[in-house]
């Protein structure tokens, strides 16, 4: 490993495997339980001690891929769960393919470790945070989570994401650990973990000062009133055809106290089964969720378009903005679609992968991001389930003018486990970048209202059939973060490029 100060003796292969699986169950541990997040800030030391002191390369990849399996194994556990009863898949054959994909995010350790190996802590460790975030920010983790989102309970360590969304956090926090190995090793080097020091002081200082001139804004909006209706059915109830009416009457019930109480009810995902053909401006008695409302509704229907001769029908999982009469403000199709429960990753080209789940569905991607208004009162950025994870579609609907951000989804998918909390702690972080009010509704939870901040003002319980009556205030702040995105993560991982290249041409000028 490259250093300015000689590598100290290798470790014992034990001693080396135990500090990759501490490194793996300190960052697991805050997605487990997030009032953890301290840990991730000394995450990352356990790791870094034993790539310095490992003896020969491949021992350093074997270590990453250690630390690798040790987050992803018990931190996001519950996706075998989601491909069982979601899915349709096997118990056995579950978990055969949770065990190739924890392998497969055990990927961005390796590399992760490969460029340590190859920079070593570079100077005042920078080399850490600028080889993790560029990996963080490029790697095609299949649930896309990022160090940032560890620290979902520290509110004033989030404020930074209007400006580099999670990852200037992300970086800061490696960077704290690759300043606590430097100094533990010996000879101890302190600057680097008080220059990390002074960086996590100067987010702190952020938060400080931005979060009262955000307050002002909010205090000068207008209040606008919102229901949200968690009905909680069950996944068997949602499905049966049977069932779909009795299903809706759960929806009108918990419904009917608030619709003249507030300005737009919202539903969930997937509420209403009834199949609506794409372009409809009214939509037939038969086919309205919920006929004769007073206030406005908003809710997760299905769409379909007819294919060109010869072609497959495009069906779409959507939400819906419309008023009492059946008349359509708007419709939104999901473009991010979820794999092993939307669609099948390959199925395209190998259609009897289906016949292996044959419960997973076949909708198409819509086709691009649109705002839905409601006249007079709110521009809804709509997001559909595991869209509100990128950032990119919460961005761009507020740089074109939304005001109010909003998902409606179905977590009952993944059963009694973290999943929803830590789909949660990744979504509030679109409140944040774009200083947004955010709504999430949920079937069985969990609901809630996320203001500007990041914060969870209110949240309903999981696998309860209850409503909330929120306030809401349309903001129109413009952020750095909306207006260029992902600017500094992709400023770092230009670096990190340069970086690696420049040693491995200094490398081999030397040989």
């Amino acid at each position: 490993m490259s250093d300015a100060v000689a590598a100290p003796a290798p470790l014992s292969r034990w001693a080396a495997l135990a500090a990759a699986l501490a490194t793996g169950l300190l960052i697991a541990a805050p997605w487990l339980d997030f009032s953890l997040w301290p840990l991730a800030w000394v995450a990352f030391a356990p790791l870094l001690l034993a790539l310095e002191r490992a003896g020969s390369r491949r021992q350093a990849l074997r270590l990453g891929f250690v630390a690798g399996l040790a987050t992803n194994i018990p931190a996001f556990f519950w996706l075998v769960y989601t491909m069982h009863v979601f899915g349709g898949f096997p118990y056995v054959l579950a978990l055969f393919l949770y065990a190739c994909l924890s392998a497969l995010s055990a990927t961005q350790f390796v590399l992760f470790a490969a460029g340590v190996r190859a920079l070593g802590f570079g100077p005042l460790g920078l080399a850490v945070p600028v080889l993790w975030v560029a990996l963080e920010f490029l790697f095609p983790n299949l649930f896309p989570w990022r160090m940032g989102n560890s620290q979902f309970e520290a509110t004033l360590l989030l404020q930074s994401g209007d400006l580099a969304g999670p990852y200037l956090l992300s970086f800061v926090l490696l960077w704290a650990s690759a300043g606590l190995a430097l100094a533990l090793r010996k000879p101890r080097r302190w600057p680097p973990l008080a220059a990390a020091g002074a960086a996590a002081a100067l987010l702190v200082a952020y938060g400080l000062w931005r979060m009262p001139m955000v307050q002002v804004a909010i205090d000068a909006a207008r209040v606008v009133q919102v229901g949200l209706v968690q009905g909680n059915i069950g996944l068997r109830e949602k499905g049966n055809i049977a069932l779909f009416e009795i299903n809706l009457d759960t929806y009108r019930a918990l419904s009917a106290p608030l619709q003249d109480r507030v300005d737009l009810l919202i539903w969930p995902e997937s509420v209403a089964q009834e199949w609506v053909e794409g372009g409809t401006a009214r939509l037939p008695t038969e086919a309205h969720p919920y006929p004769g409302t007073r206030a406005p509704l908003l809710y997760g229907g299905l769409a379909f378009e007819y294919p060109p001769p010869g072609g497959q029908p495009r069906l779409f999982n959507s939400a819906f903005l419309i008023d009492g009469a059946g008349k359509v403000y708007g419709r939104y199709d999901k473009r991010v679609l979820l794999p092993f429960g939307e669609y099948i990753p390959g199925a395209s080209l190998l259609p009897w992968l289906y016949s292996l789940s044959p419960q997973t569905g076949q909708f198409t991607p819509g086709d691009g991001l649109v705002t839905l208004d409601l006249p007079g009162k709110l521009r809804l950025a709509p997001l559909i389930c595991y869209e509100d994870v990128p950032a990119d579609g919460a961005r761009t609907m507020t740089a074109n003018g939304a005001d109010l951000l909003l998902t409606i989804f179905n977590d009952a998918w993944f059963g009694n486990s973290m999943a929803p909390y830590q789909h949660e702690a990744i979504a509030v972080w679109r409140a944040v970048e774009n200083r947004r009010y955010f709504v999430r509704v949920g079937n069985a939870g969990v609901t809630g209202l996320v203001d500007p901040f990041g914060r969870v003002l209110a949240r309903l319980g999981m696998f309860t059939a209850e409503t909330l009556r929120a306030e809401v205030r349309p903001l129109h702040l413009a952020t750095v973060y909306t207006r260029v995105g992902d600017v500094f993560a992709w400023t770092v991982t230009a670096v990190a490029a340069a970086w690696l290249l420049w040693r491995r041409w200094r490398a081999r000028s030397a040989g």
